[in-house]
């Protein structure tokens, strides 16, 4: 059996629904009631649980696991006191991980973000490279950053099979991009923005002169990711799990056109080199997860663009977060 901490948010509903697809003996774990009722109405076995809170320890099972993934956390896109996020990312980490050591539950997959190369300016970013924090996002990241040492300090010390994988932005229908505040207040991301304009035939402006490129991976894509980790016999520590393509600013829009706006109303592009934009470039070094756990992403920025349009419209995954009506971006 593998048990899913998390399996409630964004990535763990997929992932889920996935395994269980796969033939996998799974259990989901979360707090969200709405998604264990939509657990329950799919036939995946689920189980109420909170990361932080020791009673819910007391109800997992003693003996046939074989692996647990945690993609417990806080998101920094959701506004959280700082407290919470390191109980939920990091102490709650810890008890999972003692949870599997006291049960002799030897493999360990960790969700973690590729936030951690936040200011690291050359391309493309390795596992090697050393994890840093720069900006408001900062708490998120150090609380991920010690996620990550208590697995490494697992695996070490208590012969864990502890393995990481770091996440670049992951796209796909049901996620939050913008800023989501406690009262439902939503700041759409850029992305957002330009579907919605995309949709309508409405112009994209595109901002700045576009030679930074960003690396995204499509939700998909890590599933197979986080398979190729729970069945790998010896792989063990970070990995980075993105695509090792990056994109322009111009380039995404222009896929964004492609997708979603309609054949006879095509939004134009309008350029705007004078105007802010971001200017740092971020693609990732995949070959140790090509090479350790015999993983490839397989989606094209147009192909994601593509199945992700298709998720919309199915309408399976969406997300569970309230945002005011009147703020609720046309991708949710």
């Amino acid at each position: 059996m593998i048990l899913i901490a998390g399996a409630t948010g964004y990535v763990g509903r997929y992932l889920c629904t996935y395994m269980i697809e796969q033939g996998k003996d799974i259990l989901a774990l979360g707090r969200s009631g709405e998604v264990l009722e939509f657990f329950r109405e799919s036939s995946i076995p689920c189980m109420e649980f909170d990361i932080t809170a020791d009673e819910s320890y007391e109800r997992l099972p003693r003996q046939g696991v074989d692996a647990v993934i945690n993609l417990a956390a806080v998101l920094a896109e959701i506004a959280t006191p700082v407290e919470t996020m390191f109980s939920v990312n990091t102490i709650g980490t810890y008890k999972l991980l003692e949870y599997c050591r006291s049960n002799d539950i030897r493999r360990f997959v960790q969700a973690s973000s590729h936030k951690v190369y936040n200011d690291i300016h050359h391309i493309p970013l390795k596992e090697t490279d050393s994890p840093c924090f720069t900006g408001d996002h900062s708490p998120y990241i150090i609380s991920k950053i010690a996620a990550e040492n208590f697995v490494e300090y697992y695996t070490k010390d208590f012969g864990m099979q502890g393995i990481i994988l770091r996440l670049t932005g992951v796209h796909g229908y049901g996620e939050i991009l913008g800023q989501l505040e406690q009262d439902g207040s939503y700041k759409k991301s850029t992305f957002e923005i330009f579907v919605a304009k995309a949709k309508n035939g409405e112009p994209l402006e595109v901002w700045g002169d576009c030679k930074a490129v960003r690396d995204h991976i499509y939700i998909k894509d890590v599933l197979t990711a986080f398979v190729a980790a729970v069945e790998s016999p010896d792989a063990v520590g970070v990995y980075n799990i993105a695509t090792g393509v990056g994109l322009s600013l111009l380039e995404e829009a222009q896929g964004l056109v492609d997708v979603f706006s309609p054949l006879d109303h095509r939004s134009p592009i309008v350029r705007r080199p004078e105007m802010p934009a971001f200017t740092r470039s971020y693609v990732y070094d995949v070959s140790r997860a090509r090479h350790d756990l015999r993983w490839e992403p397989k989606y094209s920025y147009i192909e994601m663009l593509q199945d992700y349009r298709r998720e919309q419209e199915v309408g399976l995954y969406h997300h569970y977060h309230y945002i005011k009506p009147e703020e609720r971006p046309a991708t949710m």
